[in-house]
């Protein structure tokens, strides 16, 4: 005997899936990319969370892993989880002193994160700049606009694919860095700006 599920029942998972697809839309909204001047509250942002999805591939092959970023001020904390839960990886830094903790719980130090990343993980990115890109913006120090989306610093050309509105900031949800054959993949999918601690 085949017991026949009530039509409201059938339509309670689609509903609930409907229900958080939609709230998840309010948490940010995508926009196109804004111009610079809209950009340049960016620069107060020092307090915030970003999850998401961070992709290097070096031309050798390529690494994939969820991130969690805080910033606090000058103090920042970074969980780096690989695919499936494989790997894992804690970064915790502040001015001349970073830390990395791996997952079969090595713990080690350097004057710049780097350095460690490079060691750790063996992934090379300017952390110190992505600091400033992850919030559209360039770095202290030389920079070249190439256009409303596009600048090129320290080697590495940096483009903002995607931004989402956060609390009246408009910040980059898709950002991809290039320096030869090396290329860095950010893809946030929330942000959350944080009290000052």
């Amino acid at each position: 005997m085949k017991l026949k599920m009530p039509a409201a029942s059938r339509l309670l998972p689609v509903f609930l899936l409907s229900l958080l697809l939609g709230l998840s839309g309010c948490a940010s909204k995508s926009l196109i990319i804004p111009d610079n001047t809209s950009l340049e509250p960016n620069a107060e942002l020092w307090h915030w969370r970003a999850q998401g999805r961070i992709a290097v591939n070096d031309g050798r092959g390529s690494h994939s892993a969820s991130l969690d970023w805080q910033q606090q001020g000058y103090h920042y904390q970074l969980q780096i989880l690989g695919p499936l839960g494989q790997g894992s990886a804690r970064l915790e830094g502040q001015p001349f002193l970073v830390s990395l903790v791996t997952s079969d719980g090595q713990l080690l130090q350097a004057a710049s994160p780097e350095q460690l990343m490079q060691q750790g993980l063996g992934w090379s990115f300017p952390l110190s700049n992505l600091i400033y890109w992850m919030r559209g913006l360039p770095a202290p120090g030389q920079v070249l606009v190439l256009d409303d989306q596009r600048i090129q610093q320290n080697g590495w050309q940096i483009e903002w694919r995607r931004f989402s509105e956060v609390d009246g900031y408009q910040l980059p949800s898709l950002l991809i860095a290039e320096n030869g054959n090396m290329q860095l993949r950010l893809s946030v999918s929330a942000w959350q700006l944080l009290p000052e601690q």
